[in-house]
Formats: C-alpha cells, sequence, structure tokens
C-alpha cells in the first residue's frame, strides 16, 4: 500500500509562514520569503502526523508528496520530529506550476519508475491533502484522496 501524505496543512502546521492563492494554491513567493530555518523551526505536527508513522509501522510504503520547496533546515525538522517516509516528491526550484499539476506529474513518475500502471498505482494508494484544488483533480484521475483538514479535525476531536 502507498500512504502519499502532503506536509503543510496536512502533517505539519506552518500556518505563520504560509499564504495561498484564491484557488487555493501556495503562494510560492511569500513562502519563499519566509522559509528560513527559524521560521521552518516554529513548525508544529498535526494529529494526522501519528497515522502516518502508523503506515511506516505497519510497513506501508509512506511517500510525501508536497509542493514547497525543500531545503537542510526541512530535512532537519522532519529528523526532528521523527517525520518517516521512504521517498520524498517536493517542488524544483524556479518551478511555478499550479500544485494539483506538480502533484499528478511527481506521482505518474513515481508510478512509471516503478513500472506500474497509473490505473495499478491508484488502486494502491491513499492520498492525505489539504489543498481542495489538489484533492479534486486527483480524485479526478483516479486516486483514493482523504481531506486532511477534516482527517486532522475528527482526530483532534
Amino acid at each position: 500500500m502507498f500512504c502519499i501524505y502532503d506536509l503543510d496543512g496536512t502533517v505539519i502546521c506552518s500556518n505563520h509562514r504560509k499564504a495561498t492563492l484564491p484557488n487555493g494554491d501556495l503562494d510560492l513567493e511569500h513562502w519563499i520569503e519566509n522559509n528560513l530555518p527559524e521560521k521552518i523551526a516554529e513548525d508544529s505536527l498535526l494529529p494526522l502526523i501519528e497515522w502516518m508513522r502508523l503506515d511506516w509501522r505497519t510497513n506501508n510504503i509512506v511517500l510525501v508528496c508536497t509542493a514547497r520547496v525543500l531545503g537542510d533546515a526541512d530535512y532537519s525538522f522532519f529528523m526532528e520530529n521523527d517525520i518517516p517516509f521512504h521517498e520524498i516528491m517536493s517542488r524544483p526550484m524556479g518551478c511555478n506550476m499550479a500544485d494539483a499539476q506538480l502533484k499528478e506529474i511527481q506521482l505518474r513518475l513515481y508510478a512509471q519508475g516503478l513500472g506500474i500502471s497509473w490505473q495499478q498505482f491508484c488502486q494502491e494508494s491513499t492520498v492525505y491533502d489539504d489543498n481542495q484544488s489538489v484533492i479534486k483533480h486527483l480524485r479526478s484521475i483516479g486516486m483514493l484522496v482523504s481531506d486532511a483538514v477534516k482527517f486532522n479535525r475528527s482526530m483532534a476531536a
């Protein structure tokens, strides 16, 4: 089973350094300006992190598929906060593609690299994401997607 997690708004709360565009996509310019080690250190974990850790412990393949550009401070945060993953797909520096399209391409390339069809990959995957445009798009191309905002709310209750 492939368990695919977004980061911000899904397993990590980074609201203090995040802004979104009207369509729900990340405001990349604002993000880059606030993607500083001291601000990353202020991030916190959301309840869904426990589900991600459970997926890891039960030998599911845990993937991170994020629209953020990652740096050393991000990887340090992942290690310090026990954020497990087998592989991470992130935004390439300079890429301004919409989040939903970026994630589709990343996931299709991952499946292709494994030598499995898109249909099989979708049947064996669950995605957790907070971005409504990503959720809608990935569902429209056959993926099972759980709304991380609702999931986190139910786990916090």
